[in-house]
């Protein structure tokens, strides 16, 4: 039988301490209680807990520059995030930081208790790792247990795509309806509130499939078929373009006028030129260059992306195609996105029998090279 759970709670809602109280004492947790983040991190830092659960947005300090505190202190907390339904993007930073769940409201019973699970699971991990040393743990043994984490993880994450994007597709179906007056005339105003609605749905659509195709991993079904590199290319332009014009950064682009037939998932090898390209932007200076150029020879077509960006430290040019990471937390903060862009890009492309490599210098800029081999090739496109 485990021994209770040390848990803290830090939540500036009175009514919300007292029932995650209730619902975690009677799963048999021992359980403090802290009105914001200053708090639970006094407490903390006196008497270290096991689990921490917070809310993210609170007074004085705020639930993730708690959590970035906590894992500076102690690098294996169980830092759990509260987040309202459906937003997901609170705990989607959250994870980046370190935070290893996140709980939504309204609480349901049922997800706690995985949570509480898998904090069981890795606190039995961290105290073997801390009492026995690393060298002593048996590989096989931390291997199977580690196995069985991400196998709960993967079952969550499809639970929560399909618990999300079931709803989500009806959504997205009577937004259209009413946008394209299939419901009626709309005045101005609705109408600019319908395409507001649209831009939020289509936003968290592609998060949706983000991470759906990042849970199935290299066992995502590509669906082949014939185009051209010049429409993939305008196609990932066009999807940037707002977002590059509203700083002033320039995207030139050197493509031959002349068809490049291929045969690839349009779809996905678009998403990975449109990530990369986005990367060149958002983490470029304002009224800065982004210059895109396509080639071909006799085994590829190669499409590279140079920037005039911040830059990337040397050592960190590989770690950023792990999902979630960050090069550099405080500047990427305030940018928008889920930080798996990267991650997809690289693995569409090797989907394909490509490859696609990253070279960068701090303060002068970063080129990714993209590579597919002319295997996929179709056959010529007219030229029209």
């Amino acid at each position: 039988m485990p021994a209770p759970l040390d848990v803290l709670v830090a939540d500036d809602e009175p009514k919300i301490r007292r029932l995650l109280e209730q619902i975690l004492q009677a799963k048999g947790c021992r359980v403090r209680l802290a009105q914001d983040g200053l708090e639970a991190l006094s407490q903390f830092q006196r008497q270290p807990a096991e689990v921490v659960i917070t809310d993210i947005k609170m007074p004085k300090m705020t639930g993730l520059e708690l959590l970035a505190e906590l894992k500076s202190v102690d690098p294996l907390v169980n830092v759990v995030v509260i987040t309202a339904y459906p937003s997901v993007e609170g705990a989607v930073e959250a994870m980046k930081i370190g935070a290893c769940d996140f709980i939504t409201k309204p609480f349901d019973l049922v997800q706690i208790q995985a949570i509480l699970y898998r904090c069981q699971q890795r606190l039995n991990l961290s105290r073997q790792l801390r009492s026995a040393g690393e060298g002593l743990l048996k590989l096989e043994e931390l291997n199977r247990r580690l196995a069985e984490l991400n196998d709960l993880k993967s079952r969550f994450l499809a639970t929560l795509s399909h618990e999300v994007n079931t709803p989500l597709c009806i959504m997205g179906e009577w937004i259209y309806l009413l946008s394209d007056g299939s419901l009626g005339t709309l005045s101005h105003d609705q109408q600019h509130a319908v395409e507001v609605l649209i831009s939020a749905y289509e936003r968290l659509h592609r998060l949706m499939e983000q991470l759906i195709d990042l849970m199935n991993g290299h066992q995502v079904l590509l669906r082949r078929q014939s185009t051209s590199a010049q429409a993939l290319i305008q196609q990932a332009i066009a999807a940037v373009t707002p977002k590059a014009a509203a700083r002033s950064i320039t995207i030139a682009s050197r493509v031959p006028q002349e068809p490049i037939p291929l045969e690839v998932d349009r779809r996905r090898c678009a998403a990975a030129v449109e990530y990369v390209l986005d990367n060149a932007v958002t983490f470029n200076h304002d009224g800065g260059r982004v210059e895109l150029e396509v080639t071909q020879s006799a085994e590829a077509v190669q499409v590279r992306i140079h920037d005039t960006g911040i830059g990337i430290p040397q050592e960190e040019c590989e770690k950023i195609f792990l999902p979630f990471y960050q090069v550099d937390r405080r500047l990427s903060r305030s940018h928008e996105g889920a930080g798996i862009g990267l991650s997809l890009a690289r693995r569409y492309i090797e989907l394909h029998g490509g490859s696609l490599q990253l070279s960068s210098q701090m303060g002068t800029g970063t080129t990714v090279a993209i590579a597919l081999p002319r295997s996929t090739a179709a056959t010529p496109l007219p030229t029209t």
